[in-house]
């Protein structure tokens, strides 16, 4: 073979190699960059958030080697495409053989797009490795599962990668969801969708069959954000905080709203998030005021009966005792369950702190978002990594969980009500301290912008604290 021959093999092969890349399109507009192959299917998407042109904008890269967007039994052949582009959308048309054509409408700004299909058979749907949840330990991995999702008027049914025990999902959108971010679909005529759910499914795998002469397809490729979900359609904002009740949801949206007025004041979401703890402090002061009157009148109840209640536990047992203490109580005008009592103030606080532990959890704006020591928000604060790794902890060292425990544990032993003995007081101190523990584990592996909400909320209680055992000692001077 001549120097002349093999130099012309190479080229061929290069070629050949290379037609691959030159067949494919790529499209950019102001929220996604979509490339398509030769054959219409769509092979990968990069969504961002606000939009790709803002420094430090939230991304997520899906790609897959058959097609995030994939039309089955193509047939092979040549296969040609136009493009044409207007002010508001632009249109790709691969025209193959046998009269099957895929028409793409592609708005300029948006998450959404159309896909008109003629001749075409079942379409499948993907994300690919890169839409995977992100690595987590311990309870921070709930936040981070993929789940199908199906939304229509009814509301949202999510079901998880896992449960073999369901094959099809029927409604007006189906696709699946990130913690951040949605892959969605829909279509003008009447379609059906089987899902790929095994133990251990890290892929999400949709595939939908209509009518295969023509079908207008929709899909919606970006960030679980209210506003950006409601311009495609009204049903999807019910995407967020699909697993609560709807009283739940308002209370998030709610909070949600405020905290974005925050934002535009303040502008660092950081201090944002600490901005609002103290405000819905202030907005729950009436009701905390209830509850600490509530909590006084226990006090004041048991600080009444522990006397005799002692006497009675210390002289008789058993059944003779239980019904001692039910006489002593009916004596003393006291019901059994009288201590329940307190529970209600707590009752009153627990909506709001889920309502906050959801928004924050579902917030977008904190997805990369730096602040102090911590590089991201959305993600636990990791100071640092340990050269070992715990069970359940992982290998990362959290300062803030440690920060908001000590908080707590410090207005615990600050907590002195003057109502109660020294052995009641001593036992519901250490309660306290074993609740703090409790969250501790809790929150040790959850984003922190999370757990700086609720170490914010620790920090305004010892400040109460000290303020009240002030006021109490300046009493006590005056007396």
């Amino acid at each position: 073979m001549t120097a002349q021959t093999l130099t012309k093999a190479i080229l061929l092969c290069a070629l050949m190699l290379a037609r691959p890349l030159w067949a494919q399109t790529e499209v950019s507009t102001e929220q996604l960059n979509l490339v398509f192959g030769e054959q219409g299917q769509l092979l990968s998407a990069r969504a961002c958030f606000p939009d790709c042109t803002q420094e430090g904008s939230r991304q997520v890269n899906m790609q897959h080697p058959e097609g995030l967007v994939h039309l089955q039994h193509l047939p092979e052949g040549a296969w040609q495409m136009t493009e044409e582009s207007g002010p508001a959308e632009m249109e790709l048309a691969f025209q193959g053989p046998n009269g099957i054509s895929l028409r793409w409408v592609v708005p300029q700004s948006g998450y959404a797009m159309e896909l008109r299909a003629t001749g075409a058979d079942a379409l499948k749907l993907r994300a690919g490795e890169n839409f995977r949840p992100r690595e987590a330990a311990g309870f921070g991995e709930w936040l981070e599962q993929l789940r199908y999702v199906a939304v229509d008027s009814d509301g949202v049914r999510q079901v998880s990668l896992e449960d073999t025990e369901v094959t099809t999902i029927d409604s007006e959108w189906a696709g699946f969801r990130s913690r951040f971010w949605a892959v969605l679909m829909t279509a003008d005529q009447s379609f059906t969708s089987s899902i790929h759910t095994a133990e251990g499914n890290l892929d999400p795998i949709l595939t939908s069959q209509g009518t295969p002469l023509e079908m207008n397809w929709h899909f919606y490729l970006g960030p679980v954000e209210r506003t950006a979900l409601a311009k495609v359609d009204e049903l999807l904002p019910d995407l967020m905080y699909a697993g609560l009740w709807f009283w739940l949801r308002w209370i998030c949206i709610f909070l949600g709203g405020l905290l974005g007025w925050i934002q535009a004041v303040v502008g660092v979401w950081g201090w944002s998030i600490m901005v609002l703890s103290a405000c819905v402090g202030v907005m729950m002061l009436p009701l905390s005021r209830i509850a600490d009157r509530m909590q006084q009148q226990v006090n004041a109840t048991e600080a009444r009966l522990a006397p005799e209640l002692a006497r009675i536990k210390s002289e008789f047992k058993g059944e003779e005792q239980a019904a001692k203490i039910l006489a002593h109580y009916k004596a003393e005008g006291v019901h059994p369950l009288y201590s329940l009592k307190s529970l209600l103030g707590v009752a009153v606080v627990i909506p709001v702190f889920i309502g906050a532990f959801d928004m924050l959890a579902e917030n977008i704006h904190l997805m990369n978002t730096a602040f102090l020591w911590i590089d991201d928000l959305s993600r636990p604060d990791h100071l640092f990594s340990m050269p070992f790794e715990l069970p359940f902890f992982g290998a990362g060292f959290n300062l803030l969980p440690w920060l908001m425990t000590g908080l707590s544990i410090w207005a615990s032993l600050l907590h002195k009500p003057l109502a109660l003995q020294p052995e009641l007081r001593q036992r519901q101190v250490r309660n306290m301290i074993l609740l703090s523990a409790a969250f501790f584990v809790l929150f040790y592996t959850f984003p922190a912008g999370m757990v700086l909400y609720w170490t914010t909320n620790n920090l305004i209680s010892v400040a109460k604290s000290l303020w009240a055992s002030q006021r109490a000692r300046r009493a006590h001077a005056g007396l």
